[in-house]
């Protein structure tokens, strides 16, 4: 009898809708959508180019799963069926805010230790109330709804079609997408790179241990950007202070 756990390719969860055989194999998914981000990234005279090319790799990810006959309900964007699924989800909620704020403390201590002033990292301005609220605006629209659908959603799966003949085809799926995560966030510099690396590679254990739903990743992500972007806004207006800590 051969067992299964989370972390083999073989994950227990959800049945999933029946899909028709798609034209397009999953590594010429994957190579469309990262093309489709970074083309879009690079086009002159929009601001905010970051949200403006996830919401188009979004675009191109559903018409790419209207070609194998599914939605995004097979990649974990559907809701809960009972107050126990309501409960186990602001559990795991819970647990992915705590999971990344976890990853984010480490990470800047070690990496602080090893690359000192380069593992500082570069945010955008939140110095006024505008900014901040605009800010938030892309938080729970791109930065918490296209991120995980994207990268946990879209890019684990397809990630596992290209590696179904190994027994660890999820782990691989997720370090292989959290390591596009960190890159995504270069702006930030060497340690906004490895530090959201690792923040991805948490979420997408995470998105594992949630059956591979998208909503806890969802709501933890917008939760945890929330948090970080109102720390920072009450920063830069002298609010608090937090020069003296550390």
């Amino acid at each position: 009898m051969t067992m299964t756990t989370p972390w083999t390719a073989n994950v227990v969860g959800p049945a999933q809708p029946t899909q028709r055989r798609t034209p397009v194999p999953a590594w010429a998914e994957i190579l469309l959508v990262i093309a489709t981000f970074c083309i879009v990234r690079e086009i002159p005279g929009i601001e905010y180019t970051g949200p403006v090319a996830l919401i188009a790799s979004v675009l191109v990810i559903t018409v790419l799963l209207r070609l194998r006959g599914t939605g995004w309900s097979s990649l974990g964007l559907r809701g809960p069926q009972s107050a126990r699924d309501v409960l186990k989800g602001a559990g795991m909620v819970v647990l992915v805010f705590l999971g990344a704020a976890l990853t984010n403390a480490i990470s800047m201590v070690v990496l602080g230790s090893l690359l000192g002033a380069e593992a500082e990292r570069e945010f955008m301005d939140v110095s006024t109330f505008p900014k901040y609220l605009m800010m938030m605006g892309i938080v729970w629209t791109t930065a918490s709804f296209c991120e995980e659908m994207v990268f946990r959603g879209f890019l684990m799966h397809r990630a596992v079609e290209m590696l179904e003949s190994s027994r660890f085809a999820w782990i691989l799926a997720a370090i292989f997408q959290a390591v596009l995560f960190g890159l995504v966030h270069a702006y930030q510099g060497i340690g906004g790179i490895l530090t959201t690396g690792l923040i991805g590679l948490t979420f997408g254990l995470l998105y594992l241990v949630a059956r591979r739903n998208l909503w806890p990743t969802i709501i933890g992500h917008g939760l945890v950007n929330t948090f970080g972007i109102t720390v920072l806004h009450l920063q830069a207006t002298g609010a608090i202070n937090t020069s003296g800590l550390g």
